[in-house]
């Protein structure tokens, strides 16, 4: 039978698709005869059509079937040549025709448990939350501490862990509003079909009978409050899943509460108040956001964040190198910064800072330590606004127990005194320097763990490198109109390459990766440089001469010898 075209009716029915045009079609499969629509928008063929199934079972009977019919066949990211479009859509309908016939024989159901989240999504009823989870999504069942605002509801494993991320997510919430209530999770053997989503605060209480917590609910239910917030956890095939049920007190009924009617408030015998709570009224079910550490840095697949969790770092210098790669290594999953810098941010730093026009005037520390408890507040933040000199001293100072420095200071009477106090440590922990060369037109970093390596091996008594990778011809520092007040020009974009690079070394020396003296430079383009007015330097061109068209790292050791490459 030719395939008819839908009619603006049956296209509506795909509203939110934008499709613009459609043809239904009938098919044979081994059950009956069933109706295929395919869905093409303006955008196609540069984006694929979509099949939807016409006659199917009630939503969530099979997976990958949405609820306007509409199938998931291929992932996000999947492509289809667009210079053969309609070869795009026969290998759609060939996976239409076995995705169908497989669900016919009931072959799929595994996929609603390796895709949990997705279809407990799908079957969200209820009001609608924001709920975040801090929580360590792992086994055994257990009572959890639960703080709800006006816009979002927080969990996480206990209060300490609850008060420390909500001081640094949102400051200004007064002491008195950190009031926090217990919740329960159950964690679950198996992941549960559709079919077996609680629907009823019963439903939610048996899960929690059948994972052996059921008591806990019984005690949360005594302290009467609005709701109970039950957290349900499962381990799929594609990792650990999470999600909320909320069992609501019953409503008032003509200003009576049914939950105590005919009780005084402190008197309701344990089963009634339990076949009140736990009967036949609704569960809410709602997703959740993770945001613990091991999520937000790599979604539980990187192997480095117990070590970074772990570790304590100190940026000395939060300017256009320091600022960057501090937010850095906290996104990259650092547990603890030290944040030292005596300066204020002006309108001149902001177009190259992580921080923005609200900060002028305010201290850098202090104003990218919010940035970053806002942003991240798993992250513990210290900040010292105050001189390097001022934090060195000391065997129990500021810096005691790091297990990284990254100075971006850019200042050799600072940066010589810390080489001299690494120097004198007997506890051997790794100093990573970093800067820019003008115009951004190179960048170094060299690490340095003690053990007679010094930063001064590479330097000459005023604190100037003896291998630097650009000469100029002219003068590069500019001035403003204000008394000693020089830079270096270059923007964001050009710093990027060599922020990151500082921040990869830093990473590197806290995972062991990296050797003592390694000295790593950034080079841009030639093209750019040159443009600048600038050229490579001679000793540049002895040790790299492959490395000369720029846009890449180099690696040496660091020492006063201009030496060939590390292999």
């Amino acid at each position: 039978m030719r395939p008819r075209r839908l009619d603006a009716r049956q296209l509506a029915t795909y509203r939110g698709r934008s499709a613009e045009i459609g043809w239904r079609f009938d098919c044979d499969f081994s059950d009956r005869r069933r109706r295929l629509d395919i869905l093409v928008t303006a955008a196609f063929p540069f984006a694929p059509a979509r099949i939807a199934l016409v006659d199917r079972p009630s939503f969530l009977t099979w997976p990958h079937v949405e609820s306007d019919g509409a199938l998931c066949l291929v992932p996000d990211h999947a492509t289809f040549p667009i210079d053969d479009p309609y070869a795009g859509i026969a290998e759609l309908l060939e996976m239409t025709f076995d995705l169908i016939e497989a669900l016919i024989r009931g072959e799929r159901d595994a996929d609603f448990q390796s895709e949990f989240l997705t279809y407990w999504h799908h079957a969200g009823r209820g009001r609608a939350r924001t709920i975040l989870s801090l929580i360590e999504p792992t086994p055994p069942s257990r009572t959890v501490s639960i703080w709800e605002g006006a816009r979002r509801t927080i969990i996480a494993d206990n209060d300490g862990t609850l008060r420390d991320w909500l001081r640094n997510f949102a400051p200004a919430i007064p002491a008195a509003e950190l009031r926090f209530n217990s919740g329960l999770l159950v964690w679950m053997d198996v992941v549960p079909l559709p079919s077996e989503y609680p629907s009823s605060a019963k439903d939610v209480y048996d899960i929690a009978a059948r994972a052996g917590v059921a008591a806990h609910l019984d005690e949360l239910a005594r302290e009467m409050r609005q709701r109970l917030i039950v957290m349900l956890g499962a381990s799929t095939d594609n990792g650990p899943a999470l999600a909320t049920t909320v069992v609501n007190r019953p409503k008032l009924v003509r200003g009576s509460d049914p939950l105590i009617a005919g009780f005084r408030p402190s008197r309701v015998p344990d089963n009634v108040l339990h076949a009140r709570l736990f009967g036949g009224n609704a569960a809410d079910r709602t997703s959740v956001e993770r945001v613990d550490p091991t999520w937000v840095h790599g979604r539980d697949r990187d192997p480095r964040i117990l070590t970074l969790r772990r570790a304590t770092v100190a940026v000395l210098g939060c300017g256009s190198v320091g600022g960057p790669v501090a937010m850095t290594l906290a996104r990259a999953g650092v547990g603890k910064l030290i944040l030292v810098d005596k300066q204020t941010l002006t309108g001149a730093n902001v177009g190259r800072h992580p921080l923005g026009v609200g900060s002028i005037g305010a201290a850098k520390t202090i104003e990218l330590a919010k940035r970053i408890r806002s942003d991240l507040p798993h992250v513990e933040v210290v900040f010292h606004n105050a001189l390097v000199q001022n934090v060195l001293p000391g065997a129990d100072g500021p810096l005691a127990g790091v297990d990284l420095i990254v100075s971006a200071l850019g200042d050799w009477p600072s940066e010589s005194l810390l080489d001299e106090w690494q120097a004198v440590q007997t506890r051997r922990f790794p100093i990573v320097y970093g800067w820019a060369e003008p115009h951004a037109a190179a960048g170094h970093a060299i690490i340095v763990s003690g053990g007679g390596d010094r930063l001064r091996d590479g330097l000459d008594a005023t604190g100037s490198p003896h291998l630097v990778a650009t000469r100029w011809a002219q003068e590069t520092r500019r001035y403003e109109p204000a008394c000693g007040a020089a830079f270096d020009p270059y923007g964001p974009v050009e710093l990027g390459f060599i922020t990151s690079m500082v921040a990869q070394t830093a990473l590197d020396a806290l995972l062991g990766e990296v050797a003592s003296a390694t000295h790593r430079i950034w080079l841009a383009r030639r093209a750019f440089v040159e443009a600048a007015g600038g050229t490579w330097s001679d000793e540049l061109r002895a040790i790299a001469p492959q490395s000369l068209d720029g846009a890449t790292m180099i690696e040496r050791r660091w020492s006063s010898a201009v030496k060939e490459l590390a292999a």
